[in-house]
């Protein structure tokens, strides 16, 4: 169906939430017994079987909404810090005198300690969703780590969103569709991809949803104390979210990482077994039981 902005036209304050386009696509996704996963279209890379995983983790039913395990995460890409799964990368004096080349960074560190990229774990964490350096290191090394088979050093196995309650941050919520913008307390998080059952958004307060942004916030914050019912993040379902709004500029201007996404795509691509192989795999493993 067609969901468009021209189609809808922009949200306004104060009216049915029925007129919504954002309101009406979730509610139209209303399939009995079946699980949704959203992605946001600028996730750049997606693990093998990382869908799977998602949708496989919300059927046990521990969980309200399931997360994959997103790299350039306001939330997450403090536990990959915390794990070491950032490498210490800095730009070359070539780069830093002149920026438009946009050459790969340097390595400096196995692990990032530097002081001018410590992120903290919050939902507007500002080395997080204000800096496209600070995405910069995190794709860096999460590039090496995919060129040197060491991914596993993301994989936090777990991760429960609610540990600390419903409101264990105080921040600023914008929504931009409408420019409002009022303080809040929750344990938001970023949706950029997440399983889920329509059932669980039957506690939804539409009348906060008019755009970018508002869905997050409704849905990892008050609906999620209305349900009384954590959400939780998978680290085997792996995915890569290039930029927020604010990094994407400097991203682009600065560095070659989509161009070099697009690489790893086609590599993945060549190396991943054919259809043929994989029945001839299950051939072999079923004869020999």
């Amino acid at each position: 169906q067609d969901s468009s902005e021209q189609r809808w036209g922009k949200p306004t304050l104060n009216v049915d939430p029925a007129s919504n386009r954002m309101v009406r696509l979730y509610q139209s996704l209303n399939e009995k017994d079946t699980v949704y996963v959203k992605i946001d279209d600028d996730v750049v890379y997606i693990a093998e079987h990382a869908i799977a995983n998602l949708v496989r983790e919300r059927l046990r039913g521990r969980c309200l909404l399931v997360s994959a395990n997103v790299v350039n995460h306001a939330i997450m890409s403090a536990l990959h810090q915390d794990r070491g799964a950032h490498k210490g990368y800095w730009p070359s004096e070539e780069q830093v005198e002149n920026p438009s080349r946009r050459l790969p960074w340097l390595k400096q560190s196995e692990i990032n300690t530097s002081p001018n990229f410590q992120i903290e774990r919050f939902p507007a964490s500002r080395c997080v969703v204000e800096r496209w350096d600070c995405a910069a290191l995190v794709h860096e090394s999460f590039l090496e780590r995919a060129a040197d088979d060491t991914l596993c050093a993301f994989d936090f196995g777990w991760h429960d969103f609610n540990r600390a309650g419903y409101r264990e941050h105080r921040y600023i919520h914008r929504s931009p569709s409408v420019n409002n913008e009022y303080w809040t307390e929750g344990a938001r998080w970023s949706t950029n991809c997440f399983a889920f059952k329509p059932e669980d958004l039957d506690a939804a307060n539409w009348q906060n949803v008019y755009g970018k942004g508002d869905d997050e916030e409704e849905f990892t914050g008050p609906m999620a104390e209305r349900k009384d019912k954590h959400s939780c993040a998978v680290g085997k379902a792996l995915m890569v979210h290039f930029s927020y709004g604010s990094q994407e500029e400097g991203l682009m201007a600065y560095t070659n990482l989509l161009r070099r996404y697009d690489k790893l795509s086609k590599r993945q691509a060549k190396t991943r077994p054919s259809k043929h192989q994989r029945a001839e795999s299950r051939r072999i493993a079923h004869a020999g039981r």
